[in-house]
């Protein structure tokens, strides 16, 4: 029996295999850290070949020592990679109807990366070898025709390559999440006020990118929860004007507005974070600028998003009504993608119902539409916070000392609610 892969042998490296997927979001303020977690002890091979010979070939060869999946067309082996995570490499012949090796391993490629991709051929064509390794990346080439000693070796090749990619991709996702997690406990910890931005901006972008569906969503949510990181050099005084509603002066606009790039700079030093970087940094730019700028659409959607999205919330922390600040926003089409206003406006406008209550009537979920202060004037939370679990608990021992009413938005807690575990705590109250 040949050994299954050990993952001692790792060593990290650079392996181009490891692309962060787009099924980020479990939870609010880590949820770049959420990725699909690459099971290492996948271990299944599939087999794709129009020929039942070759097919043949194969169980008779390697079904004792391996797990292995036999089809005969890329549609076949198509479904099989969607209904499972089990598969750890994948072989498909050259030549095949419909769809030939390379197109196929090209798609895997772009849906499943961590799957080691293997290509069976009778060709010496240099031109064909190029294409399957530029279009497709496979790891090997099986030369037909083949021994069984042949095979087995690279069925186990390609096994352990696919455990040190799947061990690297996870080392490079625990890296993530303590960059991420840095991040984030700082802007809460130094700065509250920019820390609320950032994740009311993360909620308005969620509710937009299901509107528009948007598939890369994961990109534009981690970029709004990091829009406001430069924030930690803005002096408080601005950021307490704006979250008053005050109009800064033009030498405080500017000092404000510089938050962008400097987040820009620390976050572009996070291994696979470039794309998030150009985000924040053109978070104040218009929409005939990020035409110019976007090196893709998908690019382009999504630095639209943002930018309306913390628009919309400016506007909002001034006291414009939502139906004002989204009028405003259409009036401008130089400045923003009216598709996105369009749909910001759908999930915002109709959907706000407030009351009044005291520190007791207070349940999690609920949005603050006013600040919370005590009797002496001081600010506990500021307007817009979410209450959680243990924001409610501090709010609930200081409740002799509150002023009330508090004013709230009645919403239901929806998938985009974290827990207490997964996000950084608010200042303390009691």
């Amino acid at each position: 029996m040949i050994a299954k892969p050990s993952l001692t042998r790792f060593q990290p490296g650079n392996q181009s295999d490891a692309v962060i997927p787009q099924h980020f979001f479990a939870s609010e303020a880590y949820a770049v850290c959420k990725t699909e977690y690459v099971p290492m002890t996948a271990n299944k091979i599939l087999l794709v070949d129009d020929q039942p010979r070759t097919l043949e070939v194969f169980r008779l060869s390697v079904e004792n020592d391996f797990d292995i999946e036999l089809v005969d067309s890329a549609a076949k082996a198509w479904q099989l990679l969607n209904s499972t995570s089990d598969f750890a490499v994948v072989i498909s012949d050259m030549h095949m109807p419909v769809v030939d090796g390379v197109q196929f391993l090209t798609t895997v490629r772009n849906r499943f990366p961590t799957i080691t991709r293997i290509i069976m051929t009778a060709d010496s064509d240099q031109e064909i070898a190029a294409k399957a390794v530029n279009d497709g990346q496979v790891f090997r080439f099986l030369q037909k025709p083949f021994s069984t000693a042949e095979l087995r070796n690279v069925l186990q090749s390609g096994l352990e390559h696919h455990a040190l990619v799947a061990s690297e991709k996870n080392l490079l996702e625990e890296t993530l999440r303590g960059s991420i997690n840095l991040l984030v406990d700082l802007l809460a910890d130094v700065k509250p006020l920019a820390f609320g931005r950032s994740r009311r901006a993360k909620k308005l972008v969620s509710m937009v990118c299901r509107k528009l569906e948007i598939e890369h969503s994961w990109e534009i949510k981690v970029s709004a929860m990091l829009s406001q990181i430069g924030c930690i050099s803005v002096p408080d005084r601005i950021l307490e004007a704006i979250h008053s509603g005050e109009t800064l002066k033009a030498v405080d606009q500017m000092e404000f507005n510089q938050h962008a790039k400097f987040g820009e700079s620390l976050i572009e030093k996070i291994p696979q974070m470039k794309s998030i970087s150009r985000l924040v940094g053109w978070q104040h730019k218009r929409f005939d600028e990020l035409r110019v700028l976007a090196s893709s659409e998908r690019e382009l959607i999504s630095a639209s998003i943002l930018a309306a999205c913390l628009e919309f919330d400016r506007l909002v922390q001034m006291n414009t009504t939502a139906e004002d600040a989204i009028d405003e926003m259409r009036q401008d089409r130089k400045r923003f993608d009216i598709k996105v206003v369009d749909a910001l406006a759908t999930v915002v406008l109709g959907t706000k119902t407030t009351a009044q209550l005291t520190a007791w009537d207070l349940r999690v979920g609920m949005t603050l539409d006013s600040d919370v202060i005590d009797t002496r004037g001081s600010l506990l939370v500021p307007r817009g916070q979410v209450i959680t679990e243990i924001m409610l608990k501090r709010l609930q021992c200081r409740a002799a000392s509150i002023k009330d009413p508090i004013t709230v938005v009645l919403s239901t807690v929806d998938s985009m609610m974290e827990s207490e575990t997964d996000i950084p705590t608010e200042q303390p109250i009691c």
